[in-house]
């Protein structure tokens, strides 16, 4: 009968993804999050998983200010995987998915920004015309008021009336 491992598959996995990934000038330095994404566990998983191989003393952890790095102590263990080399490449498709799928996000904001500036140019343009024909007849009736002898200080007059009587205080 086998003796049973004091470490499960998955710490197994993670020790076996950490000494790929370092070497004796190479500490590890990746996240919690970066060994779930690469090897198919969460994050917080991976949390307690460290922190018991850390106390089972496979793994020291050390830190650099605010940087983590681990390195496996050389404590043995029966590892279960012998190439590690399609990890990252896993790791990499999920994130090219991922990058692919915010672009085409992104190129569908885009289009409907396109189609915002578009409606937005509509609107000025027909407010210009509008400006345009309220200046055609602010024209008209300067026109027609000059001819009626009231220009000047008189048109100011006539129109402070005007808005009085219309909106009451001007």
């Amino acid at each position: 009968m086998s003796k049973k491992s004091e470490i499960t598959v998955a710490e197994r996995q993670i020790l076996d993804f950490i000494k790929f990934r370092s070497n004796e000038r190479h500490r590890f330095f990746g996240s919690n999050e970066y060994i779930g994404n690469s090897i198919g566990l969460q994050t917080t998983s991976v949390k307690n998983m460290v922190n018991k191989l850390v106390r089972l003393e496979y793994l020291t952890r050390i830190m650099e200010g605010k940087k983590r790095y681990l390195q496996y102590t050389g404590k043995k263990y029966e590892p279960i995987v012998g190439d590690l080399s399609n990890y990252d490449k896993a790791y990499l498709r999920k994130e090219v998915a991922h990058y692919k799928t915010e672009y085409k996000d992104a190129e569908q904001q885009i289009e409907l920004l396109k189609i915002e500036i578009e409606q937005l140019k509509s609107k000025i343009e027909q407010k210009n015309n509008q400006i345009k024909s309220d200046d055609q007849a602010m024209s008209v009736l300067k026109n027609i008021l000059a001819q009626l002898g009231i220009e000047g200080d008189k048109l100011i007059e006539l129109s402070q009336k005007v808005c009085e009587e219309m909106f009451g205080k001007c």
